[in-house]
Formats: C-alpha cells, structure tokens, sequence
C-alpha cells in the first residue's frame, strides 16, 4: 500500500514538472551593433558630411539607446572635423540602422591624409563594438600652407653686384637654369652612392606663390622626391650665395643645397671637390652643416662645420644658407651669421679643387646612410621650399 501511493505522488511530480517547462521561453539575446568604417575625400570648401552607419545584427522589439563621441586620431578637432562628446541615438523597434554623420572641414590646403575615430562608448538593449572605427579623410588638394615669415637677405652688398638670380615666380621650373636630375641612380650608382630609398622625378616639384617646392612622399613601400641641377646652364666661380629656404623634417628626411663641379679638373669624386652649401638630418631639425669634400678618394676628406639654431628649428619658418666665396677661402653663414671657414692653407700638399667653377644641385632625399631610414615617427609628405637663389659676384 506504501508502495502504491509513492509512485502516484511520483507521478503526480513529474506531470507538474513537463507542465511548468513547457510554459516558459528564454528570452531572445541582445542583438550585436556593427558600425561601418568610412573613408571619403575631404572637399575643398565648407564642410563635407562622413556618414556612418550602425547597425544591429538583427531587429529587437526594445528600443536601442547607444551612446557614442567622434574624437581625435591624427586630425584634429576644430581644425580637420567636428568633434562629438556622448551623443546619444535611439533606434527604434523594427528598425536595423541608423546614419549619424560627421563634419568634416574642408579646406584648398594640401596635407597628409588624416584620421578620426568613432567610437560607441554606451549602449543599452544591446551589444556595442569593444572598439573604435576609423574615419579617413583623404586629401585632395595641391595647396601647400606655409607663411613668409622668417629672416630674409639683404638685396645687395657693398662691392658686389647681382651676378644672376632664380626667383621661383613664374608658373613652372625655368628649364633655362635648371635640368632635372630622375630616377634612383641606378645602374651605375644605385643609391646615389648613400644608399637612398628616393626615387627623383619631376612631377615631385611644383611652383606656388613665388617660392619652389620639393616634396618627398611616402608611396607604397618606395620613396618619391625630386632633384634639379644647373649643370651645363648656370656655373660660378666665387661671390656670395644666398639660398632662401624652409626645411623639413622627420628621422630619414635629408635636404641639401650644394654645388659640384663642371669640369672635373682635377679627376672624379671626391678629387675634384664638392660644396655643401647646408645639409640638414631630419631628426636633428635645429642643425645644419656645410661641408667640403675632396682628396684623392676614393673616399672623401671632409672639412665639417655645422650650426645649431639658438631656439626652435628649421621647418618653422624661412632662413638663408650662405656661401661667402672667395679665392682660397670659403665661408658658410646662415642667417648672416658666419659659423664656418675653410682656407687653401688648412689643405697643405693635397689638392685645393675649390678655385673652379662649379654648379648648384638642389634635392631632398630620403634615407641613406647618414640620416638613417624613415622611421614610424615620420610624417610624408615633407616639403623643402626655395623663395630664391641669388650669387653676387
């Protein structure tokens, strides 16, 4: 009899347990926000609109309240885009996206392609990305911005007149003064003989408001620049040279103004001499060097001397490299200041090459052996810009 009643309570048990769990559903899981990652030319004028998308994974039947901030990556707020703190957007039930846009300034100014980042920091009934997504505003202008401002050169000097000039004002490279100098050196001197990563090319150089531009970019894995010599067109023998430049910089970066000679008198490189009228290493952007080189090779003898700006550096404005050249004697200045000579007396028995006429190369290089490599703090593109250059003979 005990025996009985035990299984009918059993049973009694196990009916009321299938009835209670065949009542009950789970509830559906949150659905998952996916934002859309958007790159889009900047526009010359006003504002242009990134919109982007959030998504749900799939439609909820609970309003989806989402917090989120468009804040700074490379580009900067104000300047490049319309920053955002804790917005919040509601997308409704039924609904799947939502587009929320972001305004980016648009200017005619060119500049390296620049970065944002959007991010959901919040959301409420349902699932928010763990990370940011990256607005990309790509450049699409030609306009490099840069003032006139910094140390400009007398227009004359007692003794001396204007033997010859390039002001840089008309609309292209006076190919009457200059050549253009291509490639990356090889066959014969792969490198330029440095162990550069450039390669020169013409389209790399551009006139804008009375000044030349030389600019160095980052294109895939390889390195672009230009080069231009006045070889077979414009040679000097002594005066003063006043070369009106703005700099560049970045670990890697290497711009030169310098001269080489026409006929090589007294055999090749280095016999025959070669005048660096400024050198600059991108990762020192307060010093530059003047430097002679010459011997009988086949590596050089060098007379260095080098400068250091008492405060800031040489991509902050304008400054003038000089030359004060004389028969066995040469003399380098910046800004009027003298910081180094070099006399026919310092050279003894050797050869002085440096009483021949010699030539102007103007270039910006990238990597090589003594500046080193671009490293991940260097920005492209970088600028070289020339206002003028004069000799007064």
């Amino acid at each position: 009899m005990k025996r009985v009643v035990l299984v009918a309570i059993m049973a009694v048990s196990v009916v009321y347990g299938c009835s209670k769990s065949s009542g009950d559903t789970m509830p559906a899981p949150d659905p998952t926000l996916s934002v859309g990652v958007v790159t889009q030319v900047e526009g010359n004028m006003g504002t242009t609109n990134f919109e982007f998308v959030v998504t749900l994974s799939s439609a909820t039947t609970k309003p989806v309240t989402i917090t989120y901030s468009v804040e700074e990556g490379s580009a900067k707020a104000v300047e490049d885009f319309v920053a955002i703190a804790d917005q919040n957007l509601v997308i409704q039930p039924g609904e799947t996206s939502k587009k929320i846009n972001v305004s980016v300034v648009a200017d005619d100014i060119k500049e390296p392609d620049e970065t944002f980042v959007f991010t959901i920091t919040k959301a409420v009934n349902a699932k928010a990305p763990s990370t940011g997504v990256i607005g990309t505003i790509i450049n699409d202008d030609t306009k490099i911005a840069f003032s006139n401002a910094g140390y400009d050169a007398p227009n004359a000097y007692p003794g001396y007149t204007l033997a010859w000039s390039d002001e840089f004002n008309g609309s292209g490279l006076n190919m009457a003064n200059w050549s253009f100098q291509n490639g990356n050196g090889c066959p014969n001197l792969c490198g330029w003989g440095n162990n550069e990563l450039e390669t020169y090319a013409e389209n790399n150089l551009f006139l804008q408001d009375g000044k030349m531009i030389i600019e160095a970019r980052r294109e895939g894995s390889s390195y672009t620049s230009a080069k231009i010599i006045s070889s077979g067109k414009k040679k000097f023998k002594f005066g003063r040279i006043d070369i009106r430049a703005k700099l560049p910089k970045g670990k890697g970066i290497w711009p030169a103004l310098w001269m080489m000679p026409e006929s090589s008198v007294y055999g090749g490189w280095p016999r025959s001499g070669e005048i660096d009228i400024m050198e600059l290493l991108g990762h020192e952007p307060n010093k530059t060097y003047g430097t002679l080189h010459y011997g009988p090779g086949p590596g050089s003898t060098q007379i260095n001397k080098s400068f250091v700006l008492p405060s800031g550096d040489f991509s902050s404005e304008f400054h003038v490299f000089s030359l004060d050249w004389k028969q066995d004697q040469i003399q380098w200045l910046v800004d009027g200041n003298v910081f180094g000579t070099a006399s026919k007396a310092n050279f003894g028995s050797t050869n002085y090459p440096f009483n021949e006429q010699f030539y102007f190369i103007i270039n910006l290089a990238v990597g090589g052996q003594w500046p080193g490599n671009p490293d991940a703090t260097t920005t492209f593109p970088q600028w070289m810009i020339v206002d003028y250059v004069r000799v007064y003979q």
